[in-house]
């Protein structure tokens, strides 16, 4: 009763989303033991997949729900529906399942030169969602604070500070090279450009981590330990994507199309603000090539593009030649 009062109206839809973060945690805890006991392909375990994807359906419809809710602003509160508490205690349960995913992301993180691990389609499955929570909650995160605090949950009060610095940067790195693999698997599908490449889920955040490199020292710490992956996964992205690119028709797969040059266009943003705040300076030569043949396919169809495409050929086009002037700059 204490809690009803506390929560108001929203109560119910606070205890839901609070159970659906903690069995998120308790299956994923669950899913961990069959991988490292190899019982992956065990028909049982459908029942526990089933449950993660379920319950993280559950937390991204909450995240929907919360960024309308800060579209509205000062209405939230001043229509009655959602109080204070309520909206606190949603967050800390959007938090709960964005921990659970770091934590696994960091359970099976491995080096670039590794292949992540993906024991089967459930697992690779798994790992997609768990990159799908952290690209989503933590974009709407601050992520300065999750890039310097050790992990979300306070519990783990005994990690040093040099050890919680890169919770979150290292589950994002492993994040960024699972969907990379994954990308590289789906390479021949034929299915839209953000089914076959998860790495579409963590963009954003990961403008957001880049964004704010600067901030201070320790943020620019965590940010530059990401320098190495980040190169690796954005040309390998940019191979692919331009690929596809090439192979598209697009008189007759417009929508395709604009998907294509949009996310390209959010990773040359990343890239670009990453050559220019980073304080490493390592490895962007292996960005340069996939560059270059993006600039020369769009050089080669710029006269022939359908003008629906022409201006975000156009834009993009001015983006690759902006990202190779600034490689040439700071290499």
């Amino acid at each position: 009763k204490n809690t009803e009062n506390q929560l108001g109206l929203t109560w119910p839809l606070c205890t839901l989303v609070q159970l659906a973060a903690g069995d998120f945690r308790l299956n994923l805890g669950r899913w961990v033991t069959i991988v490292e006991d190899g019982n992956v392909s065990s028909q049982d375990n459908e029942f526990v997949c089933s449950e993660i994807e379920s319950c993280a359906t559950a937390i991204l419809e909450t995240v929907q729900l919360m960024t309308s809710l800060a579209d509205d602003g000062e209405g939230v509160i001043a229509s009655g529906v959602w109080v204070p508490e309520a909206l606190l205690h949603i967050r800390k349960s959007l938090e709960d399942a964005l921990n659970s995913s770091v934590q696994y992301l960091n359970s099976f993180s491995c080096g670039q030169d590794e292949t992540p691990i993906a024991v089967s389609d459930q697992a690779n499955n798994v790992g997609r969602i768990c990159c799908v929570l952290v690209g989503t909650i933590a974009s709407e995160l601050e992520v300065e604070d999750l890039l310097i605090s050790a992990s979300i949950d306070e519990r783990n009060m005994e990690l040093t500070k040099e050890a919680e610095a890169s919770c979150f940067a290292t589950a994002l790195a492993a994040g960024m090279l699972l969907c990379n693999a994954m990308g590289e698997k789906n390479v021949t599908n034929a299915e839209r450009l953000e089914t076959s490449e998860p790495l579409c889920c963590l963009l954003p955040c990961i403008m957001s981590v880049v964004a704010c490199s600067n901030s201070n020292k320790n943020v620019q710490t965590a940010v530059s330990s990401l320098d190495r992956p980040l190169v690796y996964v954005m040309s390998r992205f940019l191979h692919r994507a331009g690929e596809r690119w090439k192979h598209l028709d697009r008189r007759s797969q417009t929508d395709e199309a604009f998907t294509i040059l949009s996310i390209t266009g959010l990773c040359l943003l990343i890239i670009e603000e990453m050559v220019t705040s980073s304080a490493s300076r390592v490895g962007y030569q292996e960005l340069t090539s996939p560059l270059i043949v993006w600039k020369e396919a769009l050089l080669e169809e710029e006269d022939e593009v359908e003008d629906a495409l022409k201006e975000h050929v156009d834009t993009t086009l001015q983006q690759v030649g902006n990202c190779l002037i600034i490689l040439k700059t700071y290499q």
